[in-house]
């Protein structure tokens, strides 16, 4: 008997007799914390065009065409016997804009009388710019400063710039001359005291417009998931909104809003909108050093995807060591907790049974493949193979199973690159267009939990907000 086990211990350790090494299972332990760096925020432009027309037809609508009435006399200042009247029509405001300052212009042609009541005799009177001879002319500016505060809404400043004779002229002076009464200036006064009350009304009206409610809806609207595919969302995170330069272009003031985002794309079911949706920020104001759009891509994989993946590359082959060959009959992958993989296979030849080895999984930037380049067998399995298998842990196999046991993910990032591109590319709401640019993608790294693989890579782009429907101006009551 002690020569048959001698003998049959001999062939064992000559690979003769296949022998049959089953390993448990590795323990499981917990999850590590998501290692996702933090992106810079992404920032989305947000050019506001606001439409001049409907400003300038509020204010056209506020400034009367014609003032005054010519039968109607107003004392001159304190002089009880002299007095005057007058009536005025202006041309249409000419537009000119520099930023938020609108600049509005318009010429004022006018007639005069004046009455004179002596001390003894009739009342005399005369007049000027009546009876077809050409009226005098005022050239009126005004200029209104817009503006944007940190709560959203529109305030206005509108202002007289200048009010007076549209030249030196004797026929831009109203000059009584039947008394040498010259009511030039007392004109130009009654005029500007009667235009200074519809600016007054006009930035009350523009005060009206709840621009806020507006811009509070685009926001919300910004924060809701946006389907890509089944079970693939995107969102917006908006977090940031700042002001920066005005311009203006064909009669709009252009507004250049840039808003800080953190978009992301999630897969599973639908987030809830109560998970995104926060208050708007209140406005700042000047430039940011952030650009460009970052989106981190996220191409999951469940263990038993996965286990598809490594059989493909695993399943079939055959491993020869010291005369000695072994066949990998199958191999699955699981997680293990603490950012760690196990790799199981099983084994058929010069061995029988199934061995694990561990590690933890990273992305080859190069070949854009999820591998696992510290696979080291599991103290489970290396404590069965010894007396005659040690053999197996040969370092060629360990060698070639780090080598050959890998992922491609570049497709599912690839699909997910596309998804994203043409996602971003929509009507968020009327007159709210999101256009969006993917230029490159960046691998990131690989996190592994004990339910699936994540594999991350960043793209890198641009995107703006296309908004064609800025608040108008509300007519006049």
């Amino acid at each position: 008997m002690a020569s048959l086990a001698a003998a049959l211990a001999i062939q064992l350790y000559r690979g003769r007799l296949p022998v049959t090494v089953d390993a448990p299972e590795p323990a499981i332990a917990a999850d590590l914390p998501d290692p996702l760096p933090e992106l810079p925020l992404s920032v989305i432009d947000a050019p506001i065009s606001y439409d001049l027309g409907p400003a300038v037809a509020a204010l056209e609508a506020a400034v009367p065409r014609a003032i005054g009435d010519i039968a109607k006399q107003i004392q001159a200042g304190n002089n009880t016997r002299a007095h005057f009247a007058f009536a005025a029509s202006r041309s249409p405001f000419r537009v000119n804009i520099d930023g938020l300052t609108i600049r509005i212009s318009s010429i004022v042609e006018y007639e005069g009388r004046g009455w004179y009541r002596p001390f003894i005799g009739p009342t005399v009177s005369a007049a000027c710019g009546t009876s077809g001879v050409p009226r005098p002319r005022l050239r009126v500016t005004l200029v209104s400063s817009a503006r944007l505060t940190s709560d959203w809404r529109l305030r206005t400043k509108t202002r007289i710039a200048e009010l007076a004779p549209m030249t030196a002229d004797a026929r831009d002076k109203c000059r009584i001359t039947a008394f040498r009464f010259d009511i030039t200036n007392r004109l130009t006064n009654a005029v500007k005291g009667l235009v200074q009350q519809q600016l007054s009304t006009l930035d009350k009206n523009i005060g009206r417009l709840d621009t806020q409610h507006r811009f509070e809806t685009w926001w919300n609207t910004m924060q809701r998931p946006i389907r890509l595919s089944d079970s693939i969302w995107f969102t917006i995170n908006p977090r940031s909104a700042r002001l920066g330069s005005v311009t203006r272009d064909s009669g709009k003031v252009i507004a250049n809003l840039r808003l800080g985002a953190a978009p992301r794309i999630v897969t599973g079911l639908r987030p809830a909108d109560s998970t995104l949706l926060s208050a708007i920020p209140p406005l700042q104001f000047g430039g940011v050093e952030e650009e460009g759009l970052h989106v981190p891509l996220e191409a999951t994989f469940t263990y038993p995807v996965a286990t598809s993946l490594v059989r493909k590359a695993l399943v079939g082959r055959s491993i020869d060591v010291t005369r000695r060959r072994i066949r990998i009959d199958d191999a699955r992958l699981l997680g293990i907790g603490g950012g760690r993989v196990a790799l199981g296979v099983s084994f058929s030849g010069a061995v029988n049974g199934t061995v694990y080895l561990l590690g933890t999984p990273r992305l080859d930037t190069l070949t854009r493949q999820v591998h696992v380049p510290d696979l080291e067998y599991d103290v489970g399995s290396a404590r069965l193979l010894v007396r005659g298998v040690e053999w197996v842990r040969d370092v060629n196999v360990r060698d070639f199973l780090r080598k050959q046991a890998r992922i491609p993910d570049a497709e599912a990032l690839g699909r997910l690159r596309v998804l994203a591109e043409k996602g971003m590319n929509r009507e968020l709401a009327p007159g709210v267009l999101l256009v969006a640019r993917i230029d490159a993608t960046r691998a990131l790294g690989v996190h592994a939990t004990t339910t699936e693989l994540r594999v991350r890579a960043l793209a890198t782009g641009e995107a703006r907000l296309a908004i064609s429907k800025a608040p108008t101006v509300p007519p006049r009551r």
